[in-house]
């Protein structure tokens, strides 16, 4: 077992990071924080609302999930659900669009594994939506703390960081919420990490959201196991074998213990925050959306017009988005090469762009057919500091013309990102597009900011 020095004593590695949280959890949960985590979750929601009556959530309820005989989690959209099987559903439901919100830091998505985990123990203990969100921001924090030291090589390996980090994040808050001591937190984490896994290679089909659900579900498991004296190794993050060790050929225990010791300074859902999506698609292809609209905007540049297009990327993102000629929504939504289509021709990228038949009109095919990436000199892997921030770099947009006249545009924050944020009125915009008049946002909004608020209640607007 990895021991960490603290003062006279010799304490574990994954003994550390619960110590980090749990005083994180009592004293350093600010109102800052908690704003931000009410963005997250409002944002959750609302694309988990979206979500609700897709094909693939039937499927998963069909396939996988027992009805509750009584009692149970509420699953957003309706119907009740024992806690595991919620947290199942409501995760890949809130992920299923590629709508819902990304962190930097975390190199993932942070809501969509832990709001549906955090929710179904939250809900059980009859908590308010106070303590529902400190433990939100636990787990966010270890989420994106976690990505600054397994990354970028875990991302570069295949990981999924949504899941392999946000199990972990997910498994904390919820034994946070249920009150395990330090010993049972440990085994609950060490439990979570046998159960974490997601691979990028899934990208563009439903399991990509199913990592969300896997995530939220295995932290909930993991808790409930550790809870009733499941066992597992409380050092999970010491060596050998460490779970950082798997997944990161980077990995260093140094500097992992020095991750701990930022933990709550500042809070990453303060600093830098969330990314919130105005677009149902992948993260990184919003650079290429934004690029497109400023080409329409301050070009004239039209669908018709456009005989050869370039995306000017880091080395990473031909690697992620690896859906060039998507035949089918699912694939579509992480592909730059749709994406930026859509863009030009449905003047950006809307909820009805991303059907089956909607990939397939021949407007949009033509342009993918003339796309492709490049990836310039300073934007390679073996550059210093690109490796680091490669899902972070500006993307050009390349156009050629028919008159034989080029443009281009370059995008070194897209909206929605902390540098060029979302406003309160794009929250409500998505949230009335998303909620298609199921609940009214400010219903939710004013139950969210209420001061005492059962957690019960905010679920009953969404059932």
């Amino acid at each position: 077992m990895a021991l960490a020095r603290r003062g006279n004593a010799a304490v574990s590695v994954t003994l550390s990071l619960v110590r980090a949280c749990r005083r994180f959890y009592a004293t350093g949960v600010t109102e800052a924080a908690l704003a931000q985590a009410r963005r997250c979750v409002f944002d959750g929601l609302a694309v988990a609302l979206a979500a609700a009556g897709d094909e693939a959530i039937g499927i998963l309820k069909h396939v996988t999930v027992p009805p509750a005989p009584a009692g149970g989690s509420s699953v957003i959209g309706g119907g009740r659900l024992p806690e595991e099987a919620a947290a199942r559903v409501n995760g890949m439901m809130t992920a299923l669009l590629l709508f819902d919100d990304n962190s930097g830091p975390m190199w993932g998505h942070p809501t969509a594994p832990l709001m549906p985990a955090v929710f179904a123990i939250a809900e059980s203990l009859g908590a308010s939506i106070t303590d529902a969100l400190s433990a939100f921001v636990v787990g966010y924090e270890v989420e994106c703390r976690l990505g600054r030291v397994l990354n970028p090589s875990a991302y570069e390996a295949g990981w999924h960081a949504t899941n392999t980090q946000g199990t972990i994040g997910a498994v904390i808050a919820c034994a946070l919420l249920l009150e395990l001591d330090e010993t049972r937190t440990c085994i609950a984490v060490g439990i979570a990490a046998s159960l974490a896994g997601g691979l990028r290679r899934n990208f563009g089909s439903m399991t990509m959201s199913l990592h969300c659900g896997e995530a939220a579900a295995n932290a909930v498991r993991a808790a409930r196991l550790a809870q009733a004296g499941f066992t597992a190794h409380p050092d999970i993050f010491g060596q050998p074998n460490s779970y950082g060790e798997a997944l990161s050929r980077e990995w260093s225990e140094p500097a992992f213990l020095a991750m701990i010791a930022q933990i709550g300074a500042p809070p990453a859902i303060v600093d830098p925050g969330p990314i919130l999506k105005l677009y149902p698609c992948g993260q990184p292809t919003l650079y290429g959306v934004d690029c497109a609209l400023a080409l329409m905007r301050d070009h004239g540049v039209t669908a018709d017009a456009i005989v050869e297009m370039e995306f000017r990327v880091s080395y990473i993102l031909p690697r992620t988005l690896i859906h060039t000629r998507p035949t089918n929504a699912l694939q579509a939504k992480p592909s730059m090469h749709y994406c930026v289509a859509a863009t030009f021709v449905d003047d950006g990228p809307k909820l009805s762009s991303f059907t089956d038949a909607a990939v397939m009109r021949p407007p949009v095919r033509r342009l993918m057919e003339c796309s492709r990436f490049v990836v310039p000199p300073e934007y390679d892997e073996h550059v210093p500091g690109v490796r680091e921030r490669a899902l972070e770099l500006p993307v050009t947009v390349w156009v050629r013309l028919r008159d034989g006249s080029e443009a281009q545009a370059t995008m070194d924050h897209h909206r929605g990102m902390p540098q060029n944020p979302a406003t309160e009125a794009d929250q409500l915009a998505k949230f009335a597009m998303c909620a298609q008049g199921r609940v009214a946002a400010d219903r939710v909004l004013a139950t969210l900011n209420r001061q005492g608020a059962a957690l019960q209640e905010l679920l009953g607007l969404v059932a």
